[in-house]
């Protein structure tokens, strides 16, 4: 029997996975507006304690990156709480465990934050820092599933191990592209490509002189800064694992799609993959065309973290409800 407390639990649970997704968002747009120091000190805002630091001087760059150090604070709070209230649970050891390591994954994610202020945005700190959110975010679904009424109440399907194992999967490849988006947006790669669909002016990139200098070209009248070779190929890879998602979601449709209709809550997470993985593949794409317009660029970074939260939560649906027997896939 659950207890009393269970159901502001899980509430709980469920509000830190949707203020997770809306942190992402606004850590988004400090970076695409480059206003990462608008505020050069840390823990304080100018001196002053976070919540104390006035309104009415929240302006221009100071808005977005104060706004999102007070967002992670209240997050931060969240997941406190929810790791202290599971502790007190009744719930199982690994659902705690997960619960504690999701504070200290917020912790350590706020450190990082820190440190990429006071040493002045090293790449390296800024893309960790990234990778931890996303992290992060997974974290907080699987908290949020294992309380969830859903997962006490389903009536366990015997999906086959390539169903299992390909949900797995499909999400690996997604986290791993928001790897190569963080670091094409930290290592300032997010416009060595200016032109799309074509690269450089070419449908098949070659990296040669002759291409990096139609960029430098297109960029210099465009009033940008000029790349480096070794920017346009990560530029590229991450076009490259765009399609190679995009590929696996198809491949997964069309192998899978006559298995999974016999559960409608997996076939309707499903479609939802389907239409997430359109949105982000169109955005990327305006992302270019509009010169990385900064909330076009916010919303596709916000799109690519609901995608991997959404191919979460699809490979635990279709996978065993207890911990114990995932290992047995």
């Amino acid at each position: 029997m659950k207890s009393q407390t269970q159901p502001w639990l899980r509430r709980l649970s469920k509000l830190t996975v949707f203020s997770t997704l809306f942190l992402i968002f606004a850590g988004a747009l400090v970076k695409s507006h480059e206003v990462g120091l608008s505020v050069p000190d840390w823990p304080t805002t100018y001196g002053k304690q976070m919540f104390a630091y006035p309104i009415s001087e929240m302006v221009g760059g100071i808005f977005y990156e104060h706004g999102h150090r007070m967002i992670a604070t209240i997050v931060g709070f969240f997941t406190m709480v929810q790791a202290i209230w599971l502790g007190f649970s009744q719930e199982p050891p690994w659902l705690k465990k997960l619960g504690y390591l999701a504070l200290g994954t917020v912790i350590l994610q706020g450190l990082f934050g820190g440190i990429t202020v006071l040493f002045f945005l090293p790449p390296p700190v800024s893309i960790i820092h990234g990778i931890l959110a996303q992290t992060f975010f997974m974290t907080t679904i699987v908290i949020a599933y294992g309380l969830s009424i859903e997962r006490f109440n389903r009536i366990e399907i015997s999906w086959s191990s390539k169903i299992k194992r390909g949900a797995i999967i499909m999400g690996g490849f997604v986290y791993i592209q928001l790897i190569l988006g963080a670091l094409m947006r930290h290592t300032a790669s997010g416009m060595a490509i200016p032109d799309f669909p074509m690269m450089g002016g070419l449908w098949i990139p070659t990296f040669s002189s002759t291409m990096l200098n139609n960029i430098n070209v297109t960029l210099f009248d465009m009033d940008r800064d000029m790349v480096t070779i070794g920017q346009v190929i990560i530029h590229f890879i991450h076009r490259l694992g765009a399609v190679i998602v995009t590929g696996t979601i198809a491949y997964y449709l069309f192998r899978y799609y006559s298995i999974i209709q016999k559960d409608k809550l997996v076939y309707f997470t499903f479609w939802g993959i389907v239409a997430i993985v359109l949105t982000q593949f169109t955005l990327g794409a305006v992302t270019v065309l509009t010169e990385r317009s900064p909330y076009i660029a916010s919303y596709h970074v916000a799109t690519g973290a609901a995608l991997l939260g959404i191919c979460t939560l699809f490979a635990l649906r279709v996978n065993p409800i207890k911990w114990s027997e995932w290992r047995s896939n």
